[in-house]
């Protein structure tokens, strides 16, 4: 979006993550929080959430907090974990408080005086390999839970998660990846998935 044009602040509150965002070329970068008494109100055309909410105790206030903030009119995207059937020891590893449903979302957003544009779970393709694997296998004692996993059984599983795919598998995450981005954009719904998106307008 940077390159794009748009003016973009990142506001993160771990150091590390703000020396990798320089690094990656994000010109503004503020270490910090998103807090009452550092952001004017009313002075943000646009807030992106991209898997923050689930981190927030106190999600609700947070939300209503961002709605002062915000111009008439101004935006929220938000991207958040779905279903607590998916939870497992990633998501206590992470900091997580919850995985959403999309019901759940739009009750914040009408509690915190959003109307909701646009809504839908995505990455279909991804739910039921962590249901099987990530929480079935950890359940069944077959997979480690994170917090018992050696340093180095966590980097061969990162490794493994994050190595770029190819042959038939990369191939067919792309196409599965390409049908899910064509049907948001034409704004269709996803019926499930193990994330959830929305796009939230101030009244």
């Amino acid at each position: 979006m940077q390159d794009k044009g748009f003016p973009m602040i990142l506001v993160e509150p771990s150091f590390g993550a703000c020396k990798n965002a320089k690094k990656r070329g994000v010109q503004t970068v503020i270490c910090g929080t998103f807090t009452q008494e550092n952001i004017k109100e009313e002075s943000i055309d646009q807030v992106l959430l991209l898997d923050v909410l689930e981190h927030i105790e106190k999600d609700a206030e947070f939300l209503k907090m961002i709605h002062q903030k915000l111009v008439k009119k101004g935006k929220i995207l938000i991207t958040v974990p779905a279903f607590s059937l998916l939870w497992s020891s990633e998501d206590d590893a992470a900091g997580h408080y919850r995985r959403y449903r999309l019901k759940q979302i739009h009750t914040l957003a009408k509690e915190a005086g959003f109307s909701v544009l646009y809504s839908t779970y995505f990455f279909e393709f991804l739910f039921l390999p962590i249901l099987l694997v990530r929480v079935g296998m950890e359940k069944m004692g077959l997979l480690k839970r994170k917090e018992e996993r050696t340093e180095e059984e966590k980097k061969k599983i990162a490794q493994k998660q994050f190595q770029k795919r190819r042959g038939i598998s990369q191939i067919i995450l792309q196409c599965l990846e390409k049908i899910e981005c064509d049907r948001i954009k034409k704004k269709k719904k996803i019926r499930f998935g193990s994330s959830i998106l929305c796009v939230l307008e101030k009244k």
